[in-house]
């Protein structure tokens, strides 16, 4: 279904889907974990994860001024590597996304109601039986399907409250001394241990996002051109944002006294603006993470739909309402949120399921870049092969049981594709 020009976006609206899918409930979270893990190394970390994530950044840059459809790397990978291959990408993109919106459910659930029902779970009330998380996916859904355009509004709205606090936390953190002591842990005593891979890999979970437009395809207005300038312009913001962050949270966790991830902010300004309503935390989380969701739903239903479009998912998903969304791919996509989320799965197993299926994804990513023709290609083939080494070095170090039973699901679903085509030959 062709998009209207009314429909599309602009690169300010693309730029905002972009920052918001970075600037969700992984903001909230990775800190304290990946500290956790680290430790001294915790820096690294953060370092090792903007690299790849810049890397992969490089590469979706690189073939997004090429092609233009929706789907991001699997439409691309389509091009460019056997259509197994590609259904890896789009399948991993889902898969792990899918995840993403649970987990990012999930903290809001973590900072909002601990207990995970909206009031007093003993009392005989029918909403008791609704969780926040899974109230959180039904809205931003309904909210999605109708069109991307109201989606670009509302992520920027909300990205923008979230850079705002971000600022502040930086300011007021900066200004209380916190920095001093990180920077001198900086120079002195950051070293790689055996938790640092594992804690680059949560802090990824924070930057994934920034080609979140790329799926998006011709919905955005002159897509060879607008979406590596929203890809560039929305990871540069987060990564300056985030660095910064780490210095003033780590004069929080630093000391030992903090582990708990939906604490680490409540630390912070408790000791560097005691004056501040610890209220508005909350509400900043709620805001910063359904303008995640906002934006997941966006770019995993486009690519769902691409996908049936290819045959590589029932053709049904490829049927968009009179807004230009496909809405039952994101319906399809919001259950699968809620079935994980209704599990009641650990957020951080849900998070290194997200981690090791979008760090797959990206080093598919890379191979295609690997396997353009040199007259299209414009970056140097060492911006690849490094990212396709990070990546897998990665994916292969998240925490938890994320990486066998993965690669168990993905098998699953090679071997499901190859018995249904062989049953059912493509038009």
């Amino acid at each position: 279904m062709a998009t209207s020009k009314k429909q599309q976006l602009s690169l300010l609206g693309a730029v905002a889907i972009g920052v918001a899918s970075m600037l969700g409930a992984g903001v909230f979270f990775v800190w304290s974990a990946a500290y956790e893990s680290a430790r001294n190394g915790f820096f690294i970390a953060l370092l090792l994860a903007a690299i790849v994530a810049s890397l992969n950044a490089a590469s979706v840059y690189q073939l997004a001024g090429g092609i233009s459809r929706a789907g991001g790397i699997y439409a691309y990978s389509r091009v460019y590597l056997p259509k197994s291959i590609s259904f890896i990408a789009g399948f991993s993109f889902v898969f792990g996304k899918i995840a993403s919106i649970a987990a990012i459910a999930l903290i809001i659930q973590l900072y909002l109601v601990p207990q995970g029902t909206l009031i007093n779970p003993a009392a005989p009330n029918l909403l008791n039986e609704i969780h926040v998380a899974t109230l959180a996916v039904l809205l931003m859904t309904s909210l999605n399907l109708l069109g991307i355009n109201r989606t670009a509004l509302v992520a920027a709205i909300l990205a923008t409250v979230t850079l705002a606090f971000l600022a502040f936390c930086i300011f007021v953190g900066l200004g209380n001394g916190f920095s001093s002591q990180a920077l001198n842990d900086l120079a002195l005593g950051a070293t790689a241990n055996q938790g640092t891979l594992a804690a680059a890999a949560i802090i990824f979970f924070a930057f994934a996002g920034y080609a979140r437009v790329a799926t998006l395809g011709d919905e955005v207005r002159d897509p060879k051109k607008n979406i590596p300038r929203a890809i560039v312009i929305s990871l540069g913001i987060v990564i300056v944002l985030y660095f910064l962050l780490a210095i003033v949270v780590s004069g929080v966790i630093g000391t030992g006294n903090e582990a708990m991830p939906d604490a680490t902010f409540e630390a912070l300004l408790a000791r560097s603006a005691p004056w501040f309503n610890s209220g508005v935390i909350d509400a900043v989380v709620l805001a910063a993470s359904l303008g995640s969701i906002l934006a997941l739903l966006a770019g995993v239903s486009r690519t769902a739909a691409t996908m049936a479009e290819d045959r590589e998912l029932p053709r049904v998903f490829e049927k968009r309402n009179r807004f230009g969304a496909p809405w039952l791919a994101e319906l399809l996509i919001a259950v699968g949120a809620i079935v994980l989320i209704e599990t009641k799965q650990y957020t951080a197993w849900v998070i290194g399921f997200s981690s090791f299926s979008v760090l797959l994804y990206y080093a598919i990513g890379h191979l295609s870049v690997l396997r353009q023709p040199k007259a299209e290609r414009k970056q140097h083939l060492v911006v690849a092969v490094v990212g396709l080494a990070l990546c897998l070095l990665l994916l292969l170090n998240v925490p938890g049981p994320a990486v066998p039973i993965s690669l168990i699901i993905l098998a699953v679903a090679l071997l499901a594709r190859f018995t249904l085509q062989k049953l059912f030959k493509p038009e």
